[in-house]
C-alpha cells in the first residue's frame, strides 16, 4: 500500500580547504529504498525491520519504532571526499493510529568519522577536513516512559552537490 511521505532534507557542507570536489551526484547509499535484505547496506539496531506495509516506491521500507525509553535506527557508513558538500534526504511517514507521539522524535542525522572510525565532530555539524567517511542514520527515539510510535523510511539519498 503506497502512502504519501513527508520529505526530510538536510544539507551538510564539509570544510573546504581548497580541495576540489571530483565526485558526481550519484546516490552513495547502498540499498537506499530498503528493498534488499542481502546485501542490505543498512545496519539495523533496536526496534527496526524491513516492512512491506507502507512504502513510497518499490515494495518495502525501513520501519523503526519506539516505546518506553526504547529506540530503533538504521545506519550506514559512506565513503566521502574531503572538501565536498553533501546532501542527505529521506522520505518519512508515521501512521495516524501509530504516530510518533508523547515526546518521541524521528530524524535523519549525519555523523563524520576518520578512516579509523573516530568521530571528528558532533552529529549534524560540518566536520574538519580529516573526515574520510560519514555515517547516515534514520532514527526514532522514545525519551521517556509512556512514549510510543513508529516511523517508516524510504528512498534515502546521500550524494555530493555539484562544485560551485
Amino acid at each position: 500500500m503506497k502512502r504519501l511521505y513527508v520529505a526530510v532534507f538536510l544539507i551538510f557542507a564539509m570544510s573546504s580547504a581548497g580541495i576540489p570536489s571530483f565526485a558526481g551526484q550519484a546516490n552513495l547509499l547502498v540499498n537506499p529504498g530498503f528493498e534488499k535484505v542481502d546485501p542490505m547496506g543498512w545496519g539495523g539496531y533496536g526496534d527496526s525491520a524491513y516492512d512491506t506495509e507502507l512504502f513510497r516506491s518499490g515494495k518495502q521500507s525501513g520501519k523503526v519504532w519506539a516505546w518506553d525509553y526504547g529506540d530503533g535506527l538504521f545506519e550506514q557508513y559512506v565513503k566521502i571526499v574531503p572538501g565536498t558538500e553533501y546532501k542527505a534526504s529521506v522520505y518519512a511517514f508515521s501512521k495516524p493510529f501509530d504516530a510518533v507521539s508523547g515526546g518521541s522524535n524521528a530524524w535523519i542525522q549525519i555523523e563524520w568519522y576518520t578512516i579509523d572510525d573516530v568521530a571528528v565532530s558532533e552529529p549534524v555539524k560540518s566536520p574538519p577536513i580529516t573526515a574520510a567517511k560519514a555515517k547516515i542514520k534514520v532514527i526514532i527515539q522514545a525519551p521517556k516512559k509512556e512514549t510510543a510510535g513508529s516511523c517508516y523510511f524510504d528512498d534515502a539519498d546521500f550524494s555530493s552537490l555539484p562544485p560551485m
